[in-house]
């Protein structure tokens, strides 16, 4: 019987372990910024001031175990267009944007707060702030 009750605890202790290890990797995995950022959006020959939004999430290295990306991107355009970019690659103090075909469209540094990316057949260039 007190063998029976060792198990348990060690089965019980184990199990209480594993669930606060995911509970630490889903919750501790990403840091989330959101940015504003007023620029020019380019179509064909036109161009017109735009403000986007951007949901930046930059993964913890810890990631790197099952992820080749180190983090990945929303952007909105209000009432336009909303863009999900699944892959980004950190070198330094820029990050290197691309679409689902692996195609680069765009760079945003950490240290200048500069984006320029291709949305579809446009492309923006602003300076971003972060939002709170």
């Amino acid at each position: 019987m007190k063998i029976f009750k060792t198990i348990l605890k060690i089965i019980g202790s184990l199990l209480l372990a594993v669930v606060g290890l995911y509970l630490f990797v889903v919750f501790f995995s990403s840091v989330e910024t959101k940015y504003e950022s007023t620029g020019t959006l380019t179509e064909f020959e036109s161009s017109s001031n735009e403000t986007i939004y951007i949901k930046l999430n930059e993964y913890r290295f810890w990631v790197g175990f099952w992820s080749d990306s180190d983090g990945d991107l929303n952007l909105e355009i209000p009432n336009k267009t909303v863009e999900y970019y699944s892959h980004l690659d950190e070198t330094g103090d820029l990050i290197q944007i691309y679409d689902w075909d692996m195609k680069l469209v765009g760079t945003f540094s950490k240290l200048s707060k500069e984006i320029q990316i291709k949305i579809g057949h446009r492309f923006f260039e602003g300076k971003c702030h972060e939002v709170k």
